[in-house]
């Protein structure tokens, strides 16, 4: 699996879970909430999701892991690109130095 694939499979489970949230908001509060921001290092499982354009690479992807792309049109979430500097998730992904370690955990409010 490449990272791509591994991204975009992400980014799919993480629109699931944002379409459920916000469906639950709108519920409770009776109002249409705005896009849930999603934000993804990954610039070529960004231009898949945002374009909907699939290529090689994609095409093996099983197509329940599309619905990003729909809920991305339909203004359910927004994908954003994230710097991995920025990317405060990679402290339960990656092996950090101890200076991202300690800005992530800052980040986090665990500091």
């Amino acid at each position: 699996m490449t990272t791509l694939q591994a991204e975009f499979i992400a980014c799919s489970v993480a629109s699931r879970e944002a379409k459920w949230l916000l469906q639950l908001q709108n519920n409770i509060h009776d109002k249409d909430s705005p896009p849930l921001p999603i934000n993804c290092e990954n610039q070529g499982a960004l231009t898949v999701i945002t374009t909907g354009i699939i290529k090689a690479r994609t095409k093996l992807i099983d197509v329940c892991y599309h619905n990003s792309q729909d809920l991305h049109t339909r203004r359910i979430v927004n994908y954003c690109y994230i710097h991995t500097d920025k990317n405060v998730a990679d402290i339960l992904t990656n092996a950090l130095t101890e200076d991202k370690h300690t800005k992530f955990t800052r980040a986090m409010g665990l500091w």
